[in-house]
């Protein structure tokens, strides 16, 4: 198959994060680019509410909400407009740290050769399920075992990215095969996977009775930038628009 058909049968948390823009370049977003995102929607909020009190209040009140509105403004530009992304070079065979604001900018530092890399397949200790994928440093929470082990088999098919699974086998690393030589991506199966988790709970000291139910590995999970989720948090935001017109007219109506 070819490498764009085995992109689109990645699982959605896997193309969330191993992001493929219109002239086949592969990336992905690094834990700084994240951390600059949050900040930026924390921002965007208090802007919202900085906002509606600039147009309720009057006087040196609203100058000083004016004021921080476009400090906000500013801020938020700035925090969710960074690019911090982690390129896959396949033409050069190079990882390349890719750096920009809003595409403007923009420099690029090599971080080495794509063989020299590894992708490794590990559990998410710090929720018990799910599965998380390192590499150059950086580390991205996929979903189930399977799907995690697809993406290294991704990277090391069409990139040459050393791929390894440290679940079946925890601690060690057992190297993954490609489906061409193995025709499947699930190497270990589902007791491997149960009994990597198993030792990672030994190995942090939580006691573990073999009659206790597994936590499923393949467990779905709710990722923050599922749209439906999207949608739910903006509710609240026509209904603070709303009540800041009321509380507008009312403030206007009274003369004050």
């Amino acid at each position: 198959m070819s490498q764009q058909v085995d992109y689109l049968a990645l699982s959605k948390g896997a193309r969330m994060h191993l992001k493929r823009t219109s002239d086949n370049r592969f990336y992905f977003r690094t834990a700084g680019q994240l951390k600059w995102i949050i900040w930026g929607v924390i921002s965007l909020v208090c802007l919202l509410g900085s906002l509606l009190m600039s147009v309720v209040l009057d006087g040196l009140e609203q100058v000083i909400y004016i004021a921080t509105s476009v400090f906000l403004m500013f801020f938020t530009a700035l925090a969710l407009g960074v690019r911090r992304h982690l390129v896959l070079d396949a033409a050069t065979r190079v990882i390349q740290l890719e750096k920009s604001w809003w595409g403007l900018g923009r420099s690029v530092q090599s971080r080495g050769a794509l063989a020299s890399q590894r992708a490794v397949v590990a559990l998410v200790a710090e929720l018990s399920d799910g599965c998380l994928l390192e590499i150059a440093g950086q580390k991205y929470t996929i979903g189930s075992l399977d799907e995690t082990r697809q993406l290294a088999i991704f990277l090391n098919q069409y990139f040459a990215v050393s791929a390894f699974d440290r679940v079946s086998q925890w601690p060690e690393e057992v190297e993954l095969q490609t489906r061409r030589e193995t025709g499947s991506i699930n190497d270990a199966g589902p007791e491997g996977a149960e009994r990597g988790a198993q030792a990672l709970l030994v190995g942090t000291g939580v006691e573990y009775e073999s009659s206790a139910p597994m936590a499923d590995i393949k467990a779905e999970y709710a990722s923050i930038w599922d749209q439906r989720i999207l949608l739910k948090l903006a509710l609240p935001f026509p209904f603070f628009l709303m009540l800041g017109w009321v509380l507008s007219l009312l403030a206007n109506k009274g003369g004050a």
